[in-house]
C-alpha cells in the first residue's frame, strides 16, 4: 500500500504562511493532481511531500507511518522534475541506474530492473544514448525511467511536460496515463494546466493561496464546483459570470433579463445579490429577440469539432457560446444567446455555489 495522509500542514517562509493548514488523503494506487495558479502553493506541498522542505506544522504520514521529519532519502518516494535533471555525460542507461549504483545495489538486478523501465518506456534503442542525442520528450522519459527503477511507493510530478512543445505534451501526457494503469502506483502529479488535470487525474484538488478548495473526480469539480473560483478555473472557455438581483421571486440580470430560479433555489431574499454562471456548452446561439442575452458577435472561433462565438452584450460583458462546427459568417452581426431553464449555476454573494444544472 501507499496511502497518504496530510493533517493540519502549513509552511511559512518568514512571515509569509504559503500552506495554510492543509489536511488531504491520497489513497493507494490513485492519480491525485495538485491544480492552481501559479503562486497558490501546489509546489511547495509537492516538495514538503518529498521532504525538500521542512513543515513547519503538521504531519505527513505514508500508511499510517509519520514521515514529517524523515530526511528525502528514508521516504522511498521518487520525484520528477520539470527540468529533467539528467547527468549529460552518462548515458540513458547510467542515468536510470545511478540511484542504485549509489546505493550498490547487485549489478544484475539493477540492469534487470533498467530493462523493464526501459521496456515500459520504450526507450530501450536509446541505452547507450546521452541526454544531448534526445529529444525533450526522450529526455523526459529518461527521467521517469530512473524514478521507476526505484520501484518507490509513491511518485511524484513536478510540471514534468511544461517544458515540451504542445505535439509533444501530449503524447507525454497519453504516456504518463498509460505509465500508471502499467504500474498501479500512488502518483502525486502538479500542473497549472487543467488539461492534464482532467484528463490524468483520478482525484483533482484545486489550491488557491496555500487552501484547498475542492478536492475530488475531476468531472465533479468540473460539473459541481463548490464556488466560484473553482467554477472560474475549470473549463475552457471559461464559464461566464452574470450578476443578478432577485425581484419578485426571479433572478434578474444586469441587461434586464430575467430567469426562473432553478428547482431547489427556494427562500430568495428580495433585492439580494447573485451570481449566474453559465459555460459555453450550455449556451445555445438564437436570433435576435429570441435568446436571454443579446448582443455583437465579435469573433468567431473554429477548431473544427466546434466553434465558439463571443458576443459582446451591453451591461453584461463578453460572454462565450459553444456553436456547430459549420456555424455562418456571423461576425459584426447582432446574435442572442439563450440560457435554457435551469440550465445555470448559480452562486451566493459570497460566491459559495447555491445551485447546479443536472449533466448527462
Amino acid at each position: 500500500m501507499a496511502r497518504l495522509d496530510i493533517q493540519s500542514l502549513t509552511k511559512s517562509f518568514g512571515d509569509t504562511r504559503v500552506i495554510k493548514g492543509v489536511d488531504l488523503r491520497i489513497e493507494d494506487r490513485e492519480f491525485c493532481v495538485f491544480l492552481g495558479p501559479s503562486g497558490c502553493g501546489k509546489s511547495t506541498l509537492l516538495r514538503l511531500i518529498a521532504g525538500l522542505e521542512d513543515a513547519t506544522s503538521g504531519e505527513i504520514t505514508l500508511d499510517g507511518q509519520p514521515i514529517t521529519d524523515l530526511p528525502p532519502a528514508k521516504r522511498n518516494l521518487a520525484m520528477v522534475f520539470q527540468s529533467y535533471a539528467l547527468y549529460p555525460h552518462m548515458t540513458v542507461r547510467q542515468n536510470m541506474s545511478f540511484a542504485l549504483d549509489l546505493a550498490k545495489t547487485d549489478p544484475k538486478l539493477v540492469e534487470d530492473k533498467v530493462q523493464r523501465a526501459a521496456r515500459t518506456l520504450e526507450l530501450e534503442p536509446l541505452l547507450d544514448r546521452k541526454p544531448s542525442a534526445l529529444s525533450g520528450g526522450q529526455r523526459q522519459r529518461v527521467a521517469i525511467g530512473r524514478a521507476i527503477v526505484r520501484e518507490p511507493r509513491i511518485f511524484l510530478f513536478d510540471e514534468p511536460l511544461s517544458n515540451l512543445d504542445a505535439s509533444l505534451r501530449v503524447q507525454m501526457r497519453l504516456e504518463i496515463a498509460r505509465l500508471h494503469q502499467a504500474l498501479q502506483a500512488t502518483m502525486i502529479y502538479v500542473t497549472h494546466d487543467q488539461v492534464e488535470a482532467m484528463t490524468l487525474a483520478d482525484k483533482v484538488v484545486i489550491f488557491n493561496s496555500g487552501n484547498i478548495e475542492q478536492a475530488g473526480p475531476p468531472q465533479e469539480l468540473y460539473h459541481r464546483p463548490a464556488n466560484r473560483f473553482v467554477a472560474g478555473f475549470l473549463g475552457m472557455p471559461q464559464m461566464a459570470f452574470l450578476d443578478a438581483s432577485v425581484k419578485n421571486g426571479a433572478l434578474v440580470l444586469a441587461n434586464g433579463a430575467s430567469l426562473a430560479p432553478p428547482p431547489g433555489v427556494t427562500k430568495l431574499e428580495e433585492g439580494g445579490k447573485l451570481t449566474v454562471g453559465v459555460r459555453p456548452e450550455q449556451l445555445s446561439l438564437a436570433t435576435p429577440g429570441q435568446g436571454t442575452l443579446e448582443g455583437k458577435v465579435e469573433v468567431i472561433e473554429r477548431l473544427g469539432s466546434d466553434a465558439y462565438a463571443y458576443l459582446s452584450v451591453p451591461n453584461v460583458g463578453r460572454i462565450t457560446v459553444r456553436c456547430p462546427a459549420d456555424v455562418g459568417r456571423l461576425e459584426g452581426t447582432q446574435a442572442a444567446a439563450l440560457i435554457p431553464p435551469g440550465g445555470f449555476h448559480v452562486f451566493d454573494a459570497q460566491g459559495v455555489a447555491l445551485f447546479h444544472p443536472p449533466h448527462s
